[in-house]
């Protein structure tokens, strides 16, 4: 069994969305999660195959990306602590339709289907969580979406440098110009009109 200190991120996470669990609820989700450190590049999720984990990302970046025609195009990156792909998924099976990589070392708390399912017929709760980790994702694909329509690529740059600073410190910029939909010489344009 894990150690119960690697749930606090979680835990807070779960609580913001008024799902409380108890420490022997806590104790049945400890004996169900692998928890995990991986390194840069590892592919968590691959694009035209089966989701098999549902992850809770601790600490690093991860991308969410799409290959299309050849071209690689991020669709998302999350830097915080954050369910890092959907209960959805997993528990039909669903063929992805994007991929899921680590830009950084990552810790995550990772779930299989069959632990996810053991953990939502021991714990009613945990259908308040799914429903919680849905409703984050809806809103995170519809605020993509508004800032893709009504902001401007520096626009959605800045609001980078205000949410996720840390993007900048820490990744590629190739991946920050792909999440802009923008070239990286484009990117390199707006980065030099901000400092002057």
């Amino acid at each position: 069994m894990i150690d119960i200190q690697v749930f606090q991120k979680v835990c807070s996470y779960a609580q913001q969305r008024n799902v409380l669990f108890t420490p022997d609820e806590l104790r049945v989700i400890a004996s169900h999660t692998e928890h995990r450190i991986l390194p840069p590049y590892t592919e968590l999720m691959v694009q035209g195959k089966s989701v098999e984990y549902l992850y809770f990302l601790n600490s690093g970046i991860v991308r969410l990306y799409r290959i299309h025609n050849d071209n690689d195009y991020t669709l998302g990156i999350v830097s915080g602590n954050d369910f890092i792909s959907t209960p959805l998924y997993l528990f039909n099976r669903a063929i992805s339709t994007c991929a899921l990589e680590s830009l950084t070392e990552v810790e995550v708390l990772v779930w299989d289907r069959s632990s996810a399912l053991a953990l939502k017929e021991k714990i009613t709760k945990m259908y308040d969580l799914e429903l919680a980790i849905m409703d984050r994702l809806l809103t995170w694909i519809q605020q993509i979406q508004i800032d893709l329509v009504c902001m401007t690529a520096e626009d959605r740059y800045q609001k980078i440098l205000r949410e996720q600073p840390e993007l900048i410190q820490s990744i590629p910029l190739k991946y920050v110009a792909s999440l802009l939909g923008i070239h990286q010489d484009s990117l390199s344009r707006i980065r030099k009109s901000i400092t002057r």
